[in-house]
C-alpha cells in the first residue's frame, strides 16, 4: 500500500485555519488597543492613583464605552454601572454601580445612586457605543482580506509530486529538504531528477490589491480613532496633495473631536458636581500642512550646465 508524504516549505505558525484566523485577529486588535489606551494625557487624576485611574477609564471606554464616577473621602472612585431608571430625555436618572472586585460598600455602595448627584456618568462616544464595537467591525473585514492573502500566497507556492520506492524513498527526502533549504546548486542522481515534478498553478498574483484593500479599512479605522494615518501605504502611494492631505487631516480632527468632545462633557460635570478639575489632551495632535512641498524639478533649482 502507497504512503504519501506531504512537505511544506516553511514550518511553524497556525496549521488550523481557525487558528490562524484567532491569531491574526488578536495582533490586530493588540495593536489598536495600544493606541487607543496612548491617546490622552490626564490630569487632575488622585496623584497616586492617578496611573492606575487612568488604565481604568480608558479600558473601560474601549470594552463598554461608558463609565460612572463618585467620591469618597476625597477620592474619585470609578466604576461600570448598570441602569436602574432614565429620564424624559431618554438618559440615565439613577443606576446601579457595579463592584468588580468586592470594594467595601462604603467605597461602591449597592443602594441605587442619582446621576448628578451621587454619581456622573460619562462616554467616550456621542451615540454611546463603545470603541471596541467599531475596532472589531474593521478588524473583521482585515482579518478575512488577510485570510484571502494567505490562500493566495500558498497557492504561488510551487509543490513537487515525487514518486518513491520504499529503497529510495530516504534519498528523495533529502533531496526536497536541500530544494526547501533555499540551496541553488544540488547534486543528485538523473533518475531522481526524473521522479520530481514541479505542480505549476494558474492562480493569479493579487496580493498587493489584497494588501491595498486591507490598508483602506486600517486607513479609515485609524481616521475614526483620529489618528494621524498620512503615512498609511495608501496615500504614499497616491501621491497626494496638500489640499487632499489636509482633508483627510480635518476627517481626522473631526473625529478626534467627537471623543474628546464627549469625554470632556463627563469632565465638566465632574467639576461641576464634586468641584474637581480633570484635563484631558492628545498626546500624537495632527497637523494640517499648509503650503505644497518644493519641487526639486523646477526650473529654479536646475542649474545649466555649460
Amino acid at each position: 500500500m502507497k504512503k504519501y508524504k506531504f512537505w511544506k516549505r516553511s514550518d511553524g505558525g497556525a496549521t488550523d485555519v481557525q487558528q490562524l484566523m484567532n491569531e491574526t485577529r488578536q495582533a490586530y486588535i493588540n495593536r489598536f488597543y495600544n493606541l487607543w489606551m496612548d491617546k490622552f494625557k490626564w490630569d487632575g487624576l488622585d496623584e497616586e492613583m492617578a496611573a492606575k485611574e487612568e488604565n481604568f477609564i480608558m479600558r473601560k471606554f474601549w470594552a463598554d464605552g461608558t463609565i460612572a464616577v463618585r467620591e469618597h473621602a476625597g477620592l474619585l472612585i470609578f466604576a461600570p454601572w448598570t441602569l436602574a431608571s432614565i429620564d424624559m430625555y431618554d438618559f440615565p436618572a439613577t443606576v446601579n454601580l457595579v463592584n468588580l472586585h468586592a470594594a467595601p460598600l462604603s467605597v461602591i455602595p449597592s443602594t441605587t445612586q442619582t446621576v448628578d448627584k451621587d454619581v456622573v456618568l460619562g462616554w467616550c462616544q456621542p451615540n454611546h457605543k463603545s470603541i471596541l464595537s467599531v475596532v472589531s467591525y474593521y478588524v473583521e473585514r482585515m482579518v478575512s482580506v488577510d485570510m484571502v492573502i494567505n490562500t493566495n500566497l500558498q497557492l504561488q507556492k510551487m509543490p513537487f509530486l515525487i514518486g518513491t520506492t520504499e529503497e529510495d524513498k530516504k534519498r528523495l527526502q533529502d533531496v526536497v529538504s536541500r530544494l526547501l533549504n533555499n540551496e541553488t546548486v544540488i547534486f543528485t542522481d538523473l533518475e531522481d531528477l526524473q521522479k520530481i515534478q514541479a505542480i505549476i498553478t494558474a492562480t493569479p498574483y493579487i496580493i498587493d490589491k489584497l494588501t491595498d484593500l486591507r490598508n483602506s479599512y486600517e486607513k479609515e479605522l485609524l481616521t475614526f480613532l483620529g489618528i494621524d494615518n498620512n503615512a498609511n501605504p495608501v496615500l504614499e502611494q497616491t501621491h497626494i496633495s496638500v489640499d487632499a492631505v489636509n482633508a483627510n487631516n480635518d476627517e481626522i480632527n473631526d473625529n478626534a473631536s467627537a471623543i474628546m468632545g464627549e469625554i470632556q462633557k463627563w469632565l465638566d460635570s465632574i467639576e461641576r458636581v464634586f468641584g474637581r478639575r480633570i484635563t484631558i489632551t492628545p498626546k500624537h495632535p495632527t497637523q494640517s500642512v499648509h503650503e505644497e512641498p518644493k519641487d526639486m524639478n523646477t526650473k529654479e533649482d536646475v542649474k545649466d550646465v555649460e
